[in-house]
């Protein structure tokens, strides 16, 4: 499945419902996350338009997920950049969970974001030690009156199950899809995700 460039600006602006007094605002944002190059890949040239797959979407997703939580575009950017695999591998095995049925454990389904604006200054082997997908139960301890030390605030905590359903959502609404397609589409896209990284 393809989105244009139009479709994405109107898939996120209906996920986060946005006014129509602000969608040239909001769509600003989109634009300057374009500028900067991201998501790689996209960017054709002038004259050609741009063809965004499920992978572009979901990562444009995520940045606004940052924003909705006080972070910088650029700082968003530059985190999901450093842990684009990571973060394609753990949305894939969100989006195939319903389906895993081999008993193999719980699905991190909780993306554990430093919300420190100092992320980006940081030792490049650091990164892996602030942002991770977590299980229900690594929230459980995190939030238990023992807490667990190896999680220090300041932090964000996206629930990714929310953020798919949001934007599978939003994708059917704008672009008048049956709600089987997109979620054989979708998973179609996890699979092939998933097998790419264990080459």
């Amino acid at each position: 499945m393809e989105f244009t460039y139009k479709e994405i600006q109107d898939i996120l602006s209906h996920k986060h419902h946005i006014a129509s007094t602000s969608l040239t605002a909001f769509r600003g944002r989109i634009k300057h996350m374009q500028r900067l190059g991201f998501p790689s890949g996209v960017n054709t040239g002038k004259g050609r338009p741009a063809s965004y797959t499920w992978r572009e979407l979901l990562l444009i997703g995520l940045a606004f997920e940052y924003l909705e939580i006080g972070s910088t575009p650029d700082r968003s950017i530059a985190e999901i950049i450093k842990i684009e695999d990571m973060l394609l591998v753990g949305l894939s095995n969100v989006i195939l969970a319903a389906e895993k049925t081999d008993g193999t454990g719980e699905v991190n389904h909780f993306l554990f974001a430093e919300l420190s604006a100092l992320l980006t200054l940081r030792a490049d082997d650091s990164w892996y030690q602030q942002c991770k997908l977590l299980s229900f139960g690594d929230i459980k301890q995190i939030l238990s009156s023992q807490g667990n030390d190896a999680y220090r605030s300041p932090y964000a905590i996206i629930d990714l199950r929310q953020f798919l359903g949001g934007m599978f959502t939003s994708v059917r609404e704008i672009c008048g899809l049956n709600n089987e397609i997109t979620a054989k589409d979708i998973k179609l896209w996890a699979s092939r995700q998933l097998a790419d990284a264990l080459k």
